[in-house]
């Protein structure tokens, strides 16, 4: 009980007056109180009964809930109440005040305090098996327990956790242990096999409780399953791994024996290993490389599997590459390994694979040229004397040059040494900015000494079997250049393009530059009056004045 002091006392003192005399009459009320009775310890959702007592008597009773948990039926009029105590989740007090109120107008109060116990009654685990739809389970089928059907006994209650346990049975993977479900495969089993599982579930107010199941697992027909891996799809070049040990036994080892079955024969790493790797070969087309492994348990029971390897050509381009074998930082050569100085050409590219390239005739690194004669038939690649050359790369047919021990105008029609002007026709008449050169002046033509002129005077002669010679573009010209050659006389292979001229045969020229025309004008207003050039001793481009001269290496396409 708590008392709480609202105590109301009423006195009133009457005085008559009245002629001859009189006298004095006092009436004083009692003082009201009340009782809320004594405090009470209970258990949740049971039935208590609060009593309280008032006086004077023939007062009224009214009930309010102070603090705690709801009570159904509060607010309530009445000295005696019976009650249920509500449902909770932890211990809680209840604290209730009575409040009375005399017929004389008094007010006084009480508190008592309702201790109530919560009695969490404990969750019930169920474990039910919800696949495979058919039972029993085969080898390899997924199987599932679920704890979904597990409950919480109290009204409003609930499962707030759940944890498996393995108690028995054979190895197993499984996706997690703290859902709701747990999934696993079917594994490989020589004999029917028991596993026993344990779940553990908590309600929200902490309690546990648990259950064991035990589930039979059927044995497989097959005892030994060899799994050769998912077919790849890769790129000539790359390093291809052939992993087994997905294979499935029952005994504790196994071994593995890889063979080819078709395609372009290569060398495995560890043809007697589970994992075994190999370099694709060279391809020109999409190719299919086959394997089987054999696995083998202890007791000598076997079987087998097959992959199968798609590999595809490297996308390595129509162009050359820039002939860079090694990698530099800013001032040395590096490991092109390096992050500070990624994705250098002599990481990347045909240069990269330089020497696993099924290359049609020779040349360095990535270059692959082929020597032909004056009809255009291809020579060995030791040949000596041969007329012109194809980049079997980006399949263009060049000029080779003819020896020359004389300046022009004193040589033959296509001698290394002779030079021209910018004077290209583009079937309307000379290009803008075209400048022709005199006749015998830097060539032995009587014509002229420009580009047209001589590019008509080589296709006149069906040379090399063709009759669509022309100047390259920028691209077709760089792309003879070899960048490993910096520092020497030229960027050109000397065994396939040889007798080069002497940058010193250009009289207006240091002997550190030999400029070759490119088909294509600078722009550079428009007046067009400039072309550009490709400096084969050094690799650098310029746009030179049209009527300057400049050496030039005709280029023409197959089959044009």
């Amino acid at each position: 009980m708590r008392r709480v002091p609202l105590l109301a006392i009423v006195i009133t003192t009457l005085t008559a007056c009245g002629g001859g005399g009189g006298s004095d009459s006092d009436n004083t009320s009692t003082a009201a109180t009340v009782n809320a009775g004594a405090d009470q310890q209970i258990i949740e959702k049971s039935e208590f009964t609060v009593v309280a007592k008032g006086s004077p008597a023939d007062g009224t009773f009214t009930w309010q809930r102070v603090s705690g948990p709801a009570i159904e039926g509060f607010p309530a009029d009445g000295a005696e109440q019976s009650l249920t105590a509500p449902d909770i989740k932890l211990d809680s007090e209840l604290v209730l005040r009575v409040d009375y109120q005399t017929t004389d107008g008094q007010l006084v109060s009480d508190e008592v305090s309702i201790l109530i116990s919560s009695n969490n009654q404990l969750p019930q685990p169920v474990i039910t098996q919800i696949a495979p739809e058919e039972l029993p389970s085969q080898y390899n089928d997924e199987i599932i327990l679920s704890g979904e059907e597990s409950f919480d006994l109290d009204e409003n209650g609930s499962i707030n956790g759940y944890l498996w346990s393995q108690l028995s049975g054979p190895d197993l993977v499984i996706n997690s242990y703290t859902d709701k479900t747990i999934s696993f495969n079917h594994p490989l089993l020589e004999a029917n096999t028991q596993m026993t599982w344990q779940l553990t579930v908590t309600d929200d107010e902490g309690g546990s409780a648990s259950i064991e199941q035990t589930f039979t697992l059927n044995k497989t027909n097959e005892i030994i399953v060899a799994n050769a891996g998912q077919d790849q799809q890769v790129i000539e070049f790359d390093t291809v791994t052939l992993d087994a040990t997905n294979s499935e036994v029952v005994t504790t080892t196994k071994q593995c024996f890889w063979q080819q079955l078709t395609g372009d024969v290569v060398t495995l790493a560890n043809q007697n290993q589970c994992i075994t790797s190999f370099t694709a070969p060279d391809v020109d087309t999409d190719t299919a490389l086959s394997f089987e492994v054999t696995v083998t348990d202890s007791k000598s029971r076997s079987d087998n599997d097959t992959v199968v390897i798609d590999i595809r050509p490297k996308p390595l381009g129509y162009i050359n590459d820039t002939g860079m074998n090694d990698c530099y930082n800013n001032s040395q050569k590096i490991n092109c390994n390096s992050d500070d100085f990624p994705n250098q050409d002599a990481d990347l590219g045909r240069d990269s694979v330089a020497n696993q390239l099924d290359k049609v005739g020779q040349g360095d690194l990535a270059f692959d040229f082929t020597k032909l004669n004056q009809f255009a038939d291809e020579l060995p690649d030791d040949a000596t004397n041969f007329s012109c050359v194809r980049d079997n790369v980006t399949g263009l047919i060049w000029e080779v040059k003819a020896a020359s021990s004389a300046l022009p105008p004193a040589t033959t029609v296509r001698a290394s040494t002779n030079h021209y002007t910018w004077y290209l026709d583009e079937g309307n008449g000379a290009q803008t900015g075209s400048v022709q050169g005199a006749p015998n002046s830097t060539c032995p033509s009587n014509t002229a000494c420009g580009l047209q002129t001589y590019v008509e005077e080589v296709n006149a002669t069906d040379f090399c079997g063709g009759t669509n010679w022309r100047v390259p573009t920028y691209t077709e010209l760089q792309g003879l250049l070899d960048y490993s050659k910096q520092g020497e006389a030229s960027l050109l292979s000397s065994e396939f393009f040889p007798n080069q001229p002497d940058a010193t045969q250009l009289s207006s020229n240091s002997a550190a530059f030999m400029p070759y025309w490119t088909s294509q004008t600078a722009a550079d207003g428009t007046s067009l009056s400039q072309a550009y050039i490709i400096d084969m001793s050094s690799a650098n481009d310029l746009a030179y004045p049209k009527n300057n001269t400049a050496f030039v290496r005709l280029v023409r396409t197959p089959g044009e």
